[in-house]
């Protein structure tokens, strides 16, 4: 689906070509999960948090009984150029609880991230260096309520929004032509906020839980401004560009009170967006957390993807937590080692580590 056209300008010596979108799209995509559920393999769907957020199903946090915050980073190092050797956008939630079992939630989280270059014929007279950056980041904001002790409904709006900036230098390869003087340009793709609903719900006992979600698509302008290097002359353009609705379900199982099993499935439409297709497809993971006593948590999991954007990625996962001060505040640590084949055939692989800080209200003191 072609998103923006530019009808090629010729005037006042202004040479310039089609927007041209990365060749990625929006580049490489990461699900929204906490440290917590990537050292459990991703599962978040079926299993209750009192302190990280899960955008999955955040039904989660029903079960949080005192406010407090939570923040997260994520390190990447491996064959994905937007993410080798970086630190991804910082997490940050917020948790409110009001009377009633209402549970108010915020969160914002990175998604997405293009760095690329590309070398390109664009005319018979000229040939272009391309090179795009940025990305998408996501939020929330909603409630959770708890109607019993072992039912929570959620309910919320999410939120995409993001740019990518385009940087073209233009080479004349026909020496019988004069240059323009506009052969070097930026062209900034900005994501206005695209919002959809978000409905969860979470059962949970004391040896089971099963959680499901829903999205809704998400629908928003997308703008693209041209700006030259040496004239004055902007080139503007608007369109619609919209996100895909995704499910979520996960169940949990506690054979004894120290250890946690859960199996999670994600799945998602096709995606058109900026010239750039990704198919349909699901993860499934499967985790366990082992209560190892004085505030220590012990995590694995595994998790595999069909179709989506790495399709056929395998995704082995380790992580720790540990809570302190009687469980006013804590942290959560997890690494991560994914492999798969691209449309080339060839083997790519990707190492992740991610860690979070979470504080109660109770922190500040009684």
């Amino acid at each position: 689906m072609t998103i923006f056209t530019c009808i090629v300008l010729v005037l006042s010596g202004i040479f310039s070509i089609d927007y041209l979108p990365p060749p990625d799209g929006i580049g490489s995509e990461i699900l929204p999960l906490n440290s917590r559920s990537l050292g459990m393999g991703g599962v978040c769907i079926g299993v209750p948090n009192n302190t990280a957020f899960s955008m999955l199903n955040p039904a989660a946090s029903a079960w949080r009984l005192e406010g407090g915050i939570c923040f997260g980073g994520r390190y990447s190092e491996g064959d994905v150029k937007a993410w080798d050797n970086r630190l991804g956008f910082p997490t940050a939630s917020a948790f409110v609880p009001l009377p009633g079992g209402i549970v108010l939630t915020g969160t914002i989280d990175g998604r997405s991230r293009v760095d690329t270059v590309l070398h390109k014929t664009v005319s018979d007279d000229y040939t272009g260096d391309f090179s795009w950056s940025g990305g998408l980041v996501e939020t929330y904001a909603g409630l959770s309520v708890r109607t019993c002790d072992w039912l929570a409904f959620s309910v919320g709006g999410r939120c995409s929004f993001g740019n990518i900036l385009s940087d073209i230098t233009l080479t004349q390869t026909d020496t019988t032509t004069t240059m323009s003087d506009s052969s070097v340009y930026r062209d900034d793709a900005s994501f206005r906020m695209a919002w959809g609903g978000v409905f969860g719900i979470l059962v949970n006992t004391d040896r089971f839980g099963l959680g499901f979600s829903i999205s809704t698509d998400r629908k928003g302008t997308l703008e693209i401004n041209r700006d030259f290097l040496s004239t004055s002359e902007v080139d503007n353009s608007s369109s619609i560009y919209s996100l895909p609705g995704e499910i979520s379900v996960g169940l949990s199982f506690r054979p004894i009170q120290r250890l946690l099993i859960g199996i999670d499935i994600y799945s998602r439409k096709v995606m058109n967006i900026l010239d750039s297709r990704t198919d349909p497809g699901s993860i499934y993971s499967v985790g366990a957390e082992v209560n190892a006593g004085n505030g220590i948590s012990a995590r694995s999991g595994f998790s595999y993807m069909d179709g989506l954007w790495r399709d056929g990625a395998s995704t082995f996962t380790a992580g720790a937590g540990y809570s302190f001060n009687k469980g006013r505040a804590g942290v959560d640590i997890a690494a991560g080692y994914q492999y798969w084949r691209d449309v080339q055939d060839n083997f790519r692989e990707e190492t992740v580590l991610s860690i979070s800080l979470w504080a109660t209200e109770k922190w500040l003191g009684e």
